[in-house]
C-alpha cells in the first residue's frame, strides 16, 4: 500500500513542506512542495523570545501547510524546528502554540542533529567523497567535516544570515567599517574550530544562502539549463560575485538575476560567512545540493522502513533504481539490458577508443532505456531521452546527465534530431557526440539481443578480426527474434568500426 509523508522544516528565516509519495514497489516521489519566507527569528535576539508578530506569520503559515497535508492525504507529518525556536526563551511556549492551532508536533532539533540531518540529505544525493559541509540557516550555521563520504565532525555555530544582517545592520548598502567588524567577527568563530583550518577540500552548500548563489551564478555565466543540485562554481567566481555585491544597496541586490526579492536584505551576511569559510579551509569549489534537512528527514524515515542504512556507498545505483520503478518498466529486462550493455562495453571499449569512466553513463541509459514507454510507446527513445534529461538521477554531473539521456534517445538508431536541441548543443563538445554514439551503439546491440523480454541471451563474447567482429552467444534457446533485431544494428556498426558484423550462437 502506498503511504504519503509530509516533511516540514521550520526554519529562522523560512518555512517549507514537501510531499513525498512512497509507492507499492518500494519507489518513492515528491509531489508537492511549498516554500514561505517567515522570518521567525526576527528581532528575537533582543532577549532571545519569539516576537508575536513573527510567532504568528509561523501559525498562520503552518496552517496552511496542515490544510496542505489534509487536501493531498497525507499519512504522516514529520515536522521540525530549528535555531530560532531551540534558541528562543519562548520556544516551548510556541511549539504547544503551534500544536493547539494546528495539529502539527513540531520537534526542535538540536544543532548537531539539525546537522546530520543535513549531512543525510546531501551525501546520499552527491558522489563527493572529502568535503566540508555547511547549512547556512537564518540563524544559524552547522559544519560538518565529511572524509570518505562518512560525517566526522558536526559543528553548530549559533548565527546565520538573518541574525547577522540584524547584528550589523547588513540591510542596505554597508560601509567598509561594517563589512570589516563583520568578518573579523566571522573570522574569530571559525578560528575556534580547528579541524576546518587548511583542509584544502570542495565545500557543500544547502540552505537558501547556497541556492541563492548557485541561482546567481547560472544566471552570470548564462547556464543552459534549470538544473541547480550538484552545480560547481569556483572561488575565483565566488570572489568575482561578492565584490560585486558588497557594494550594492539592498535596491540594488533586489535586481540581481537569480536573487530571489524576500533574500536580498540578507544575502550579503550570507556570503560573508561563505567567503570565510572559503578562506579558512583554502578550498577552491563549492558544490551547491539542493537536498539538506528535509530530504535527510525523509531519507532517514524510508531507510529506517527499508531496513537500509542512513549513508548510500552508491547514490546513483539507488537513484536509477527508483526512476525505473517509478516508470513501472519491465525492470528484469531493463538490467539484463544493462547486463548485456557491459559484457558488450568490456569487450569493445579499447576498440571504440572509449574511457573506463563512461561506462556509468552506458549503464544508467541502459537501465533507464525504456521508460518513455510510460509516455508513448511510438518515439520511446525520445521520450526516454527527455525523462533521463530531467530525472532526479543522484551521482552524475550535469553534462554526463545530459550524455546519457542522449544515448538512452539514439538506443534504436543515432539521428540527427538530437542535433537540434539547444541544451545538448551547449554542454556537449564534438568529443561527447562522438562518445554517446557509440555507447549508444553498444546499447542499441544490447536491447536488440533481448528484443524479446525474455533475457534469452545470458552471456556476449566479442572477438574481432581485421574485418570482422564476432559475436558469441550463450542462449538458453533459440533466439530468432534477436538475430533479427541485432541484424537490423550491422550498417551501423559497420559505419562506425568499418566491421562486418557475424553471429554465433551456442
Amino acid at each position: 500500500m502506498s503511504q504519503r509523508i509530509g516533511i516540514i522544516d521550520l526554519g529562522s528565516n523560512s518555512a517549507r513542506l514537501i510531499i513525498v509519495e512512497i509507492y507499492k514497489n518500494g519507489a518513492y516521489n515528491l509531489i508537492y512542495h511549498q516554500k514561505e519566507t517567515v522570518r521567525l527569528s526576527q528581532d528575537a535576539d533582543k532577549d532571545r523570545r519569539l516576537q508575536p508578530v513573527a510567532m504568528t506569520r509561523a501559525i498562520t503559515l503552518l496552517q496552511s501547510f496542515a490544510h496542505a497535508c489534509q487536501l493531498h492525504n497525507v499519512n504522516n507529518i514529520l515536522a521540525v524546528g530549528t535555531a530560532a525556536i531551540r534558541n528562543a526563551r519562548n520556544g516551548t511556549d510556541f511549539v504547544k502554540e503551534v500544536k493547539q492551532q494546528t495539529g502539527i508536533t513540531i520537534k526542535v532539533i538540536s544543532g548537531e542533529t539539525e546537522a546530520k540531518l543535513g549531512y543525510i540529505g546531501a551525501i546520499n544525493t552527491l558522489n563527493v567523497t572529502d568535503a566540508v559541509l555547511f547549512d547556512l540557516g537564518g540563524g544559524s550555521t552547522e559544519l560538518t567535516l565529511i572524509k570518505d563520504r562518512k560525517a566526522e565532525k558536526f559543528i553548530s555555530l549559533p548565527f546565520g544570515a538573518v541574525t547577522l544582517t540584524e547584528r550589523f545592520k547588513l540591510q542596505n548598502k554597508v560601509s567598509e567599517t561594517q563589512l570589516a567588524n563583520l568578518d573579523a567577527f566571522i573570522m574569530q568563530q571559525l578560528e575556534n574550530i580547528p579541524w576546518i583550518k587548511n583542509l584544502s577540500v570542495p565545500l557543500i552548500g544547502i540552505g537558501g544562502t547556497a541556492r541563492g548563489i548557485g541561482k546567481m551564478e547560472q544566471k552570470r555565466n548564462n547556464y543552459p539549463i534549470l538544473k541547480l543540485h550538484n552545480y560547481r562554481t569556483s572561488s575565483l567566481s565566488f570572489y568575482s560575485l561578492w565584490q560585486d555585491i558588497k557594494v550594492m544597496s539592498c535596491e540594488q541586490r533586489r535586481k540581481i538575476p537569480g536573487l530571489s526579492n524576500d533574500r536580498a536584505d540578507i544575502i550579503l551576511a550570507g556570503l560573508a560567512i561563505v567567503k570565510n569559510l572559503f578562506e579558512e579551509i583554502q578550498s577552491n569549489q563549492l558544490i551547491i545540493s539542493s537536498c539538506g534537512v528535509r530530504e535527510g528527514l525523509f531519507l532517514q524515515y524510508y531507510f529506517s522502513q527499508n531496513g537500509q542504512t542512513e549513508t548510500l556507498t552508491d547514490p546513483l545505483t539507488q537513484s536509477i533504481h527508483n526512476t525505473l520503478l517509478s516508470y513501472h518498466t519491465n525492470t528484469k529486462h531493463a538490467y539484463h539490458v544493462a547486463k548485456l550493455a557491459n559484457d558488450l562495453f568490456n569487450d569493445w571499449h579499447e576498440l571504440l577508443d572509449l574511457n573506463v569512466a563512461d561506462k556509468p553513463l552506458l549503464h544508467v541509459a541502459a537501465v533507464l532505456h525504456d521508460i518513455g514507454i510510460r509516455i508513448n510507446y511510438y518515439d520511446h527513445p525520445r521520450h526516454s531521452a527527455y525523462l533521463v534529461e530531467n530525472a532526479r538521477l543522484f551521482g552524475l554531473s550535469h553534462r554526463e546527465q545530459i550524455m546519457a539521456s542522449l544515448i538512452a534517445g539514439w538506443h534504436h538508431s543515432s539521428s540527427a534530431k538530437h542535433s537540434y536541441n539547444k541544451i545538448y548543443n551547449e554542454f556537449l563538445d564534438e568529443g561527447n557526440w562522438q562518445t554517446a554514439r557509440k555507447l549508444a551503439l553498444l546499447l542499441a546491440l544490447a536491447e536488440s539481443l533481448d528484443s524479446t523480454q525474455m533475457t534469452l541471451v545470458e552471456k556476449i563474447t566479442t572477438t574481432f578480426t581485421n574485418k570482422q567482429a564476432k559475436l558469441k552467444l550463450e542462449t538458453r534457446e533459440a533466439i530468432p527474434l534477436e538475430l533479427q533485431s541485432i541484424k537490423k544494428h550491422s550498417k551501423w556498426l559497420k559505419k562506425e568500426t568499418g566491421l562486418e558484423l557475424i553471429i554465433n550462437e551456442s
